[in-house]
C-alpha cells in the first residue's frame, strides 16, 4: 500500500547509509558481510575465512548490539549471546541493506544499541526471469546460484539456490593445515493478492554452513593463539515469515497481522574438548496498523499514527547436555509511532515501546527524530535521540558449555544515544556530503571475568560506558558514467574506567570508483578499504592471565570488473586484497592473502510476463 512501502532516506531523521543491488552487484560481493566494510559508522571483525564467524559492530557497540533483520524477520541468535553471524548469509538474493545508526530501541525493541542492519531480499515483481552465474578462483573456490524470478501485484515470487566451496587457508599463525567450508543458501520471498485490498505475502530461507576451524591451542610470543587441528562447525539458519496485509479506508488504514520465526542450530566438534550442540529459536506473532491522515485544505501536512502488538517466544536447548534443560521466556510487547510530514521539508518522528517481560524487569524504550531540509539552501539538518536495551541471553544466564559459568542474575544492558548531523547537496544531482556527531552511553554492560577455576563468567559492569565520534559520507557523480563515493569514522569508545575499547579502529573509511562504459556494458568498480590500529584481548599461553595487543592497520584494495559480450550473457572478474596485506581483524587468527576470481552470469528474460493478463 501507498503507506507501507518505505521512507526516503532524506526524510527519515536517524543517519542511514543504503547499499543497494546495483552496488553488490558492481562489487561483485558474495557475502553480506563483506558489503559492510567500513561504512561510515561500521567495522567487522571475521575469525579468518569467509566461512568462519563474522560479525558487525555500529558505532562501537558489541556485536550483539547490532541489530539484524532479514525481510522483516529478527535473525540474532538465541543460542550464543545475541549477534549475527553474517557468515551464514550470502548475497545472491539481496535487493537492498539498510545500515541505521544510533538506539533504535522504541521501534526495534531488545538489540538495537548500536543500531540495525536491515536486509531486504528482491521480491521477484518483474518479468519471468532466469538468472545464473558460476565461478572460481583462488583457494580452490567454486561458487554458483540460479535464481528464477517473476510477477505483478497480483502474484510474484522468487526463488534463490547458492552453493559454494573452498579448500581455504590456513587461518592461524603457524603450521599449513587450510581451513575450508562450505555454504548452501535456499531463500523464497513471494506474494499473492487475495482480493482487491488483500494481500498475503511470505518469505523463506535456509543456510547450512558447514567449515573448518582451528583450536585455540597453540602459542605466540608467549601468547595463546589458535592451532592447526581437525575442529569443525556446523551452523544451521532457518527464517520464515507469514504476512497478510488489508487495506481499508481507500488505504488510509493499512492492518497487518504477521507470523514469524527463527531458529539458529550450532554443532561445533572441537578436537581437543568434545562436541557442543545447541539450538536456539525464536516465534513471533502481531498485529501492526498504520491509519494516515491528512489535514484537510493543507495538501502538504500528513500524519501516520502506527501501533503494534506483539508476543515472542524465545527458547534455549543444548541437545549436547542432557543434563541441562530447556529454557524458555516469553514477552509480549505494545508500541505506537507519530510521524509527521509538513510541507516536504519538516519530517518528524516519535516511538515508544513496552516490553512486559517474565524473566527480568517490564522495560520501556523510546525515540525521537527529525529532519529538515532549509527551503531554497544545500541544507538538510537531521538529528535523533533515543534509548536501547539488550536483554541477557538465556545462554549467558543458563548455558553449559567448556570454561563457561553462566550467571543467571545478569540484568539488561542499557543506553541512551543522540546525533546530530549536516547534509549538503554540494552540486545539485552531483554531489552530497554528510556529516554526522554521535554519543552513546552505555550501563549495565555484560563483559566477562575468569573465575579461579579459569572458567570464564559474563557479569555487569558497574559504571558507564561511552562512545563518541564523527561519521563522514560523500557520493560524487563525477562524469556520467564515473561515481565516487567515499566514508570516514573517527570512533572514541571507552569503557568505564577510561580504557580503550578492543576491536574498534578509532580511524577508518573507504573509497570506491566505479566506471561504467560501452554504453553500460562494461563495469569497473575499485574499493580502498582503511582500518587504523585497533587493541583486541589476549591471553598468558600457560596461566590465561590477560593482556592486550595492537592489531596494526590495513588497506584492502579490491578491483572488479564485468562486460557484458551479449544480451544476456557476461563475463567477470576480480581481484580481493591486490595489495597482498597481511593483517588480523581478531588477534590470532590470519586473513586471506591476494586472491583472484572469475566467472560467468547469465539472463534470460520474458519480454512480457507470463503473469500479465491480456487486456
Amino acid at each position: 500500500s501507498g503507506i507501507e512501502n518505505g521512507i526516503p532516506a532524506s526524510q527519515v531523521g536517524s543517519a542511514v547509509t543504503v547499499v543497494t543491488g546495483a552496488q553488490l552487484r558492481a562489487q561483485q560481493i558474495r557475502h553480506a558481510g563483506d558489503a559492510l566494510q567500513s561504512l561510515p559508522g561500521v567495522s567487522v571483525s571475521r575469525q579468518g575465512t569467509a566461512n568462519n564467524l563474522t560479525v558487525v559492530r555500529i558505532r562501537g557497540a558489541e556485536s550483539n548490539h547490532s541489530l539484524v533483520l532479514i525481510d522483516g524477520v529478527e535473525v540474532n541468535s538465541a543460542s550464543t549471546d545475541g549477534f549475527f553471524d553474517f557468515s551464514n548469509l550470502g548475497a545472491d538474493e539481496i535487493e537492498q541493506i539498510e545500515v541505521i545508526r544510533g538506539p533504535q530501541g522504541g521501534l526495534y525493541g531488545t538489540g538495537a544499541i548500536g543500531g540495525v542492519v536491515n536486509i531486504i531480499t528482491k521480491s521477484g515483481k518483474g518479468p519471468l526471469t532466469l538468472r545464473a552465474r558460476a565461478d572460481a578462483g583462488s583457494f580452490g573456490t567454486r561458487d554458483a546460484a540460479v535464481q528464477i524470478s517473476g510477477g505483478d501485484d497480483n502474484l510474484y515470487g522468487s526463488v534463490t539456490v547458492q552453493g559454494s566451496t573452498t579448500d581455504g587457508f590456513n587461518i592461524s599463525t603457524a603450521g599449513n593445515e587450510d581451513d575450508g567450508g562450505e555454504l548452501s543458501t535456499f531463500a523464497f520471498r513471494g506474494g499473492i493478492a487475495l482480493l482487491e485490498n488483500l494481500t498475503l505475502d511470505g518469505t523463506l530461507r535456509f543456510s547450512k554452513n558447514d567449515s573448518d576451524r582451528d583450536g585455540f591451542n597453540g602459542a605466540l610470543n608467549g601468547l595463546a593463539v589458535p592451532s592447526d587441528d581437525a575442529s569443525v562447525f556446523t551452523n544451521r539458519l532457518f527464517v520464515g515469515r507469514l504476512q497478510a496485509t488489508l487495506d481499508t479506508l481507500d488505504g488510509d488504514l493499512v492492518h497487518k497481522v504477521y507470523l514469524s520465526g527463527t531458529e539458529t542450530d550450532a554443532r561445533d566438534t572441537d578436537a581437543t574438548f568434545g562436541t557442543s550442540h545447541n539450538v536456539g529459536d525464536a516465534t513471533k506473532f502481531g498485529y501492526r496498523g498504520t491509519y494516515r491522515l491528512a489535514t484537510p485544505g493543507v495538501s502538504d501536512v500528513q500524519h501516520y499514527f502506527t501501533a503494534l502488538v506483539e508476543r515472542e517466544r524465545q527458547r534455549f536447548e543444548q541437545p549436547s547436555d542432557p543434563t541441562m534443560p530447556t529454557r524458555e521466556r516469553h514477552t509480549p510487547r505494545f508500541a505506537g509511532e507519530i510521524r509527521g510530514e509538513y510541507f516536504d521539508s519538516l519530517f518528524l518522528t516519535a516511538n515508544v515501546r513496552h516490553d512486559d517481560n517474565d524473566f527480568v524487569e517490564d522495560f520501556t524504550t523510546w525515540r525521537l527524530a527529525g529532519t529538515y531540509a532549509v527551503p531554497h539552501t544545500p541544507f538538510r539538518v537531521h538529528a535523533s535521540a533515543g534509548t536501547g536495551v539488550k536483554y541477557p541471553s538465556l545462554s549467558e544466564q543458563f548455558g553449559s558449555f567448556s570454561f563457561f559459568t553462566p550467571n543467571p542474575d545478569l540484568i539488561p544492558e542499557e543506553a541512551f544515544g543522540w546525533d546530530v548531523g549536516l547534509e549538503t547537496t554540494v552540486i545539485p544531482g552531483r554531489a552530497i556530503v554528510d556529516v554526522t556527531y554521535f554519543d552513546t552511553e552505555l550501563t549495565n554492560e555484560i563483559d566477562f571475568r575468569t573465575l579461579p577455576n579459569f572458567n570464564t563468567q559474563p557479569f555487569n559492569r558497574e559504571g558507564e560506558s561511552t562512545r563518541q565520534g564523527i561519521e563522514v559520507a560523500g557520493r560524487y557523480l563525477l562524469t556520467e558514467n564515473i561515481t565516487l563515493g567515499a566514508a570516514y569514522t573517527y570512533l572514541r569508545a571507552r569503557e568505564e574506567d577510561g580504557s580503550e575499547e578492543i576491536r574498534r579502529p578509532p580511524h577508518s573509511g573507504r573509497l570506491d570508483v566505479n566506471y561504467a562504459f560501452d554504453g553500460g556494458r562494461g563495469n569497473v568498480n575499485v574499493a580502498a578499504i582503511y582500518n587504523g590500529d585497533m587493541l583486541d584481548n589476549a591471553f598468558d599461553a600457560l596461566t590465561f592471565a590477560p593482556s592486550q595487543v595492537v592489531l596494526e592497520e590495513y588497506w584492502l584494495l579490491n578491483i572488479a570488473a564485468s562486460y557484458e559480450v551479449s544480451p544476456g550473457l557476461e563475463i567477470y572478474g576480480r581481484v580481493e586484497n591486490a595489495l597482498d596485506e597481511s593483517y588480523q581483524q581478531i588477534f590470532g587468527y590470519e586473513m586471506a592473502g591476494v586472491a583472484a576470481y572469475a566467472g560467468m552470469r547469465f539472463q534470460l528474460e520474458e519480454r512480457v510476463s507470463v503473469f500479465q493478463v491480456a487486456e
